[in-house]
């Protein structure tokens, strides 16, 4: 198996990626928020590209029975019900619901990758959970970051590597690792032996001036849940 890392989203040709087990990565706070509302039973989630979308999913499919979610630069989308904290996903809300979903980066990266061979939404919160699924597939892996607005972000670099380390970690072949790879998991390693600072970085640091310290806590807590999202014919729904 060999484990491949994307440091921020890009469009990928679909034969890159079509023999792949293709993990997104938006740990602050997409992926994590995914993570959230199919452990706390959501029927189904269906992630959009952009706002005008997710509104007309949410239009065809009837407002009683869909959550609707979203942010822009962090804040909750006017006249959506909630925005993007993990916690606002509570199993009273979004239990047995549809949740249509449109965020700045991550629900762009997942549209973005829909080719691949099997495509799973991972963070640190499920970090072991997805490693052994991604182990059981018996695919190479490509992990994807989604970066924040075009740009490379630390946190989804740390999230990578502790998938990565993971993967490596319950595995009883030798990985092959690609040198980015190398290096997310030497940035997580860091990050779990408190040697590097994550609350310097500019996301991190942009949610919490905007009052999301708890998020970050939340997003960065390791193997809370064994559920796996996987992405499949424009649905996410629980890996089976």
């Amino acid at each position: 198996m060999r484990i491949d890392t994307l440091p921020q989203y890009t469009k990928l040709p679909s034969n890159h990626i079509s023999n792949c087990t293709v993990i997104v990565v938006d740990v602050l706070r997409a992926s994590t928020s995914i993570i959230t509302a199919v452990q706390n039973g959501a029927q189904q989630i269906v992630p959009t590209a952009d706002a005008g979308e997710a509104a007309a999913v949410v239009g065809r499919l009837g407002l009683r029975d869909c959550v609707l979610a979203g942010e822009r630069g962090g804040e909750k989308l006017s006249g959506f019900d909630i925005g993007n904290s993990p916690s606002e996903f509570s199993k009273s809300l979004v239990g047995g619901k549809t949740v249509v979903i449109s965020t700045t980066n991550g629900t762009v990266a997942i549209h973005g990758l829909s080719s691949a061979k099997t495509l799973l939404i991972g963070g640190m919160i499920n970090k072991t959970a997805i490693a052994k699924k991604a182990l059981e597939l018996k695919n190479d892996v490509l992990i994807v970051c989604a970066g924040t607005d075009g740009n490379v972000s630390a946190d989804d670099i740390c999230a990578a590597g502790a998938i990565a380390d993971a993967i490596v970690n319950n595995s009883d072949e030798t990985v092959d690792l690609t040198d980015f790879t190398r290096v997310s998991i030497a940035l997580y390693k860091d990050l779990h032996d408190e040697r590097f600072d994550l609350s310097k970085t500019r996301h991190f640091s942009r949610l919490v001036e905007l009052g999301f310290e708890k998020d970050t806590e939340l997003c960065f807590e390791e193997d809370v849940t064994d559920v796996v999202p996987v992405y499949a014919n424009g649905i996410i729904t629980l890996f089976r």
